[in-house]
Formats: structure tokens, C-alpha cells, sequence
């Protein structure tokens, strides 16, 4: 079984006190192996954090306190006793990193060439796509908070809606090998937008990020290359450059382009702007948003999502909306 030790940024993560996050990432690390060590760093003198530091303790987390307006402290804080963990407790052999960060990768790097697993739990809105790339896996916060799964989203009924959805009878199709290329332009467009250059490495953690289930081999290419290699025939992207320092560029032309997910999204927005009424915009649970969404022909499954939640997550990583959590309730509302 392997050795676990758990370190959180928490200026770059942030759930809230009210969130379940914190027995979600127990379950996600004890899914690895045994916890026997927990650190969590932020100033707690300030509200948000201090009140979430009593479960904190309770789950034996070691609470490492770094003054306001020392964030690089933070950072070297973290990153020094992570190195001391290496040395001195070498029965611990996986590291789960709760940050996004990059001034993180060469922490990972220094773990890999320890010989350490490394898993990261991140803010997918801010994570840095070269850190994610070097981590053995890594999985949005959110997706570890219990609830906002399609079972707690729609009636009883929406199985049925969905089995009309799938025979296609008045809804969109299930998504093609072309959905994907325009998600990759998509990707690529987004980083640059950012001042990140899209790599075609750090575009496939991008592209992921707007749909972590996306799978090249499902879609029947044997390698990632080759799957960008087809969305250049097809028009969809360009490369420049060659091997590992190649770039991929979004023909612009394809960005114009309103496709089925693009339409969704818009659907999304004007179920938003309906419950509203006409107010400022307004947290509205998944539920109440997924049957209007039901109602109007759109369904995540043939979106390409499992679930509601990354449904949502994929709009609010395109900054369309904003989501939040409350215990169990998951919420959204227009940007």
C-alpha cells in the first residue's frame, strides 16, 4: 500500500468552509493508498481559511501559518518542507498537491526524479498547464465535492428524456471526431488568449480541462500526435515547429463556427437569464438548470460529459459562468 502525504496551497485552492471538499480529497488520497501525512499552509487569520481549520484538525492536518502578503513565502515554504518529507521519511512514496500553481513544477520534477507518484488536485481556472502535464494525474476540486452528479440533477424522468435524446428524436447527436478538433482549436485559442503558448503537450491539458473525457483512443488514434495531426488535415489547427517545442494555432475561421456544444452553452445562458428575471445574476441550483436544459432538447451525455457538474465546468472554464457549493447543493450562475 502506498505511503501518502497531502500538502495544500490554500491561497491557490479555496473551496470555502461550507464546501465538502475536504472529505471529498480524504476519500480521493485514501483511494491511493494511507494518508500519513497532512500539511496545509495559508494565513489563518483570515476568515475564509480560519474557519475551515477546526475540520482541518480534526483530520490531523498540520496547520503551517504564512502571514498576508508572503505568498512567495508560501511557495518556498511549502516546496522546502516537501524536500525535508523526501529525506527524512522516505517510506512515503506518493505526493497529492492540492495547487495549480507553476512556480510548482520544479517541486514535481524534483518528486519524479525521487522516484515519487505525484497526483495534483487543482483549480482547473487557474492551474498551470506545464505543472499538470508532469503529474501522474491530476482532477479539478470540484469534481471530488459529493453531489451535482446527473442522478441529483433531474426527476426520475430524465432517463427517459435521455433514451429520446440518444435515438436523436428533435435534440443534438452525439458528438463526432469533428467536435473534438474544434474542442482542440478551442484549447489552443484559450491559451493564447491567456499569453500561454500552446505547446502540443500543454494543449492536450487544456483540452481536457474543457472536457476531461476526452480520450484519443477512444475516437480510434493510437497517439495524441496523431489525433493533432488529423485536426491539421482537417483544417481545424495549425502546427509550427517541430517535436516537443512544436505549437498548435486555431485556424480562426473554425472559432466562428457555432457548433453543437457552442449552442448549448448558449441555451445555458438563457435558462440563466430566464430564472433571473430580469434581476442581477443569481446562484440557481443544478437541478432547477438541467431540467430547463432537458426541456429544451440539450442533454451533457451527448455533450460528452458524464456528468451535469463538468458540464458546467466546462462553461465556467470558458468564463461563461460561475459555479458554487454549499454542503451537498451545487449552484450556477451568469457570469
Amino acid at each position: 500500500m502506498s505511503n501518502i502525504a497531502i500538502l495544500w496551497d490554500l491561497e491557490n485552492v479555496n473551496p470555502g468552509g461550507d464546501s465538502l471538499f475536504l472529505e471529498g480529497l480524504i476519500e480521493h488520497a485514501e483511494s491511493k493508498g494511507r494518508i500519513v501525512a497532512a500539511r496545509a499552509y495559508g494565513n489563518w487569520t483570515n476568515p475564509a481559511f480560519s474557519k475551515l481549520a477546526p475540520s482541518l484538525t480534526k483530520r490531523y492536518f498540520y496547520l503551517v501559518h504564512i502571514p498576508k502578503g508572503r505568498k512567495n513565502s508560501s511557495d518556498m515554504v511549502l516546496v522546502s518542507d516537501t524536500l525535508e518529507i523526501i529525506r527524512i521519511h522516505d517510506h512515503i512514496d506518493t505526493f497529492i498537491l492540492v495547487t495549480g500553481d507553476s512556480d510548482f513544477r520544479f517541486l514535481v520534477l524534483a518528486l519524479r526524479r525521487a522516484g515519487k507518484i505525484v497526483h495534483i488536485v487543482c483549480n482547473t481556472q487557474n492551474a498551470s498547464e506545464d505543472l499538470l502535464a508532469l503529474a501522474d494525474s491530476y482532477v479539478d476540486y470540484r469534481e471530488l465535492v459529493p453531489g451535482g452528479n446527473d442522478e441529483e440533477t433531474g426527476d426520475k424522468s430524465s432517463r427517459v428524456i435521455e433514451d429520446k435524446i440518444i435515438q436523436g428524436k428533435g435534440v443534438m447527436p452525439p458528438m463526432g471526431t469533428e467536435y473534438w478538433f474544434q474542442v482542440l482549436a478551442e484549447a489552443a485559442d484559450l491559451m493564447l488568449k491567456k499569453k500561454v503558448n500552446p505547446g502540443i503537450g500543454s494543449v492536450k491539458i487544456r483540452m481536457k480541462m474543457l472536457n476531461s473525457n476526452f480520450n484519443e483512443k477512444k475516437l480510434n488514434f493510437s497517439h495524441w500526435s496523431e489525433f493533432v495531426a488529423a485536426a491539421v488535415r482537417a483544417g481545424f489547427v495549425t502546427i509550427e515547429g517541430k517535436g516537443p517545442e512544436a505549437l498548435v494555432y486555431p485556424v480562426p475561421i473554425v472559432l466562428t463556427k457555432e457548433g453543437p456544444l457552442q449552442k448549448a452553452f448558449g441555451i445555458l445562458l438563457e435558462i440563466l437569464s430566464e430564472l433571473d428575471r430580469g434581476n442581477k445574476p443569481a446562484f440557481h441550483s443544478y437541478r432547477s438548470v438541467n431540467s430547463k436544459l432537458i426541456e429544451k432538447g440539450v442533454h451533457f451525455n451527448v455533450l460528452g460529459f458524464n456528468q451535469f457538474k463538468e458540464f458546467v465546468q466546462a462553461a465556467e472554464a470558458r468564463d461563461l459562468v460561475q459555479s458554487q457549493v454549499e454542503g451537498l447543493r451545487h449552484s450556477v450562475k451568469k457570469v
